[in-house]
């Protein structure tokens, strides 16, 4: 049985499939399967594949029709065979020495989750994600983060290491059909069930941002997350947590709409994206009281975005707007722009912690 199962769902990625390959096949610590599932590809990725294959015992082909890629991630899980399972995107890569890390860490503390940084690509340049490894990094050392933060880190699957024992024991699974947000479903799920985690305070996997071809349709993101979470709100994992830990998952699930609405490409997009908020604030609407809505911070972020867009010649003239490094002051139609210092130190306090490790 090998230590670990790496599985790679496979769609019409065959520009990105090699250099994905390679980063597995060449890691450190060999005893693992690497466990591939052609979704359904009608470009040549099945061929680059079986061209692995024939290479490297180690790799398995599951070739299934399109069922979508929370599927092909059950098929691959169902097929696994070993103790930990681990998640890679075809259009990312690995650090080569990620599984030799994440062995230590389960040879060592027995986890249920091992948990790792990343870093971001976007057009072939290396953006570090260094508040995640900042997390980690308290993390690993006891020191305590607020519940907004340790939701932050449920988003992906492929910074993780799932113990395959605990998926079983707690029937998590991908929800099928569910076109966006599945990971942060399958990683919530996850969390509900108490594990106990590991952590590698370094950026060992590297995400390839704004893929040109890829499968999400940003039109219909919002919707897409809507339809995540109204699945979520079905769970019984869900129904049986905390209304403190509902309230915080609500307001972070909606914290991906903000997004979506302040990178709008055009005026016919964002009319499309204030008409899903409204769907999606009427629908978190019946799940709360009052005082719940009142705590979540984003949901009262966007009810004043659509506020503003519905108001717009005023705010052209009265506003602050803030970014990740300045606020921006509208007074009269003029700009004065801030510059936000606390972000600025903190990123520096950042790198200096992570680098004491």
């Amino acid at each position: 049985m090998p230590k670990i199962s790496i599985i790679m769902p496979t769609y019409n990625v065959q520009d990105y499939l090699p250099a994905a390959m390679e980063s597995v096949i060449n890691q450190t610590f060999s005893d693992i399967e690497i466990i591939c599932i052609n979704d359904g590809s009608t470009d040549n990725s099945l061929q680059i594949l079986k061209d692995y294959a024939q290479k490297d015992n180690r790799i398995k082909i599951i070739d299934q029709q399109n069922q979508g890629v929370s599927a092909a991630r059950n098929a691959g899980i169902n097929a696994s065979e070993g103790e930990y399972i681990m998640f890679i995107d075809p259009d990312d890569t690995y650090d080569l020495t990620l599984c030799e890390k994440v062995v230590e860490k389960i040879n060592t503390e027995h986890p249920d989750i091992v948990m790792w940084g990343h870093n971001s690509l976007s057009d072939g340049k290396i953006v570090k994600t260094d508040e995640y490894v900042y997390l980690l990094n308290r993390l690993e050392r006891n020191l305590k983060i607020n519940l907004k933060n340790w939701l932050a880190l449920q988003i992906f699957i492929w910074d993780k290491a799932f113990k395959k024992d605990f998926l079983i024991k707690n029937n998590i699974r991908f929800p099928e059909g569910i076109k966006n947000a599945e990971d942060i479903i399958f990683c919530l799920l996850s969390y509900y069930a108490k594990p106990d985690y590991s952590f590698i305070p370094e950026g060992l996997y590297f995400y390839t941002q704004y893929r040109k071809d890829a499968a999400t349709n940003h039109d219909n993101c919002i919707q897409n997350d809507l339809t995540a979470y109204r699945y979520l709100c079905t769970t019984d994992k869900y129904k049986n947590i905390s209304q403190r830990l509902k309230t915080a998952t609500t307001n972070h699930i909606l914290g991906g709409s903000i997004h979506y609405w302040r990178y709008a490409e055009d005026e016919e997009q964002r009319k499309k994206y204030k008409r899903d908020i409204e769907e999606f604030l009427v629908f978190v609407k019946g799940q709360f009281e009052l005082l719940e809505l009142l705590k979540m911070s984003n949901y009262q972020k966007l009810k004043h975005l659509l506020f503003k867009y519905e108001h717009k010649t005023f705010f052209d003239m009265f506003d602050i707007r803030t970014t990740d490094t300045d606020k921006t002051f509208i007074l009269f139609g003029k700009k004065f722009r801030v510059k936000r210092w606390t972000k600025l130190l903190r990123e520096r306090f950042t790198n200096k912690d992570v680098s004491c490790n």
